[in-house]
């Protein structure tokens, strides 16, 4: 793919990921499909693979939905979502957010030792969107539209609708970790509490952006970590 890839050509690169994993029947070998699609673009492209995500998402080919999110599902089961690294917030060499970045400023090189963890496709959206990375923060309307996306695709999964808001819920009760701020595990909370209700993506995406930070204890001084 083109470092832009252009719209026909994420249908065509959607269109053979869906192909591949429909010619096997084992869903282990479906997620390793998909595993390896991802290996294959590369950890700074993550975002192309979201993108083949939403042309599935936004297709009327039901059948493919629900093959892509039961793959999903099954990482989920087995705690091994396709996923991709955004820097830590706890990252010390950062571009100065005004600078102009070059290709080689987003490097590994660059980056060096940044404590970097593998992110799930929700998890990944919210971090993209809350926090400073090395990448250009989502605006609010493209992570509503995106998570909205990505959680009507995944609803078509039994498996991933059941289990992801339970991981989600869990990431956000990790403040040890260092890969979530305060924030961002508030708009995990929310994601997992909206749809463990049941409400739709629509409704899930807007109460990630309506989450707020609960009033800090009476004496305490906190900052949003």
């Amino acid at each position: 793919m083109n470092a832009v890839p252009s719209a026909q050509s994420l249908r065509d690169a959607a269109d053979r990921m869906v192909s591949t994993l429909a010619a096997h029947a084992d869903p282990e070998y479906r997620l390793a499909v998909l595993k390896r699609l991802v290996r294959r673009l590369g950890e700074d492209r993550y975002p192309v693979f979201l993108r083949l995500l939403g042309v599935v998402a936004e297709s009327d080919d039901a059948r493919a939905q629900r093959l892509l999110a039961d793959t999903i599902g099954t990482a989920l089961r087995r705690m091994d979502l396709p996923g991709g690294a955004l820097s830590s917030w706890g990252a010390t060499q950062l571009p100065d957010s005004g600078a102009p970045l070059s290709a080689s400023a987003l490097s590994g090189q660059f980056f060096g030792g940044t404590p970097r963890r593998l992110l799930g496709p929700v998890e990944y959206l919210t971090v993209w969107h809350l926090q400073r990375t090395q990448r250009t923060a989502l605006s609010a309307e493209t992570f509503r539209t995106s998570l909205s996306r990505m959680i009507a695709l995944l609803n078509q999964s039994e498996d991933a609708r059941t289990l992801y808001p339970q991981k989600l819920a869990v990431d956000a009760q990790n403040e040890l970790e260092g890969a979530y701020t305060r924030a961002t595990r508030e708009r995990l909370a929310a994601i997992a509490s909206a749809w463990k209700a049941g409400r739709s993506p629509d409704e899930i995406a807007q109460a990630a952006l309506d989450a707020r930070a609960a009033d800090a204890p009476h004496g305490w001084v906190l900052r949003d970590l």
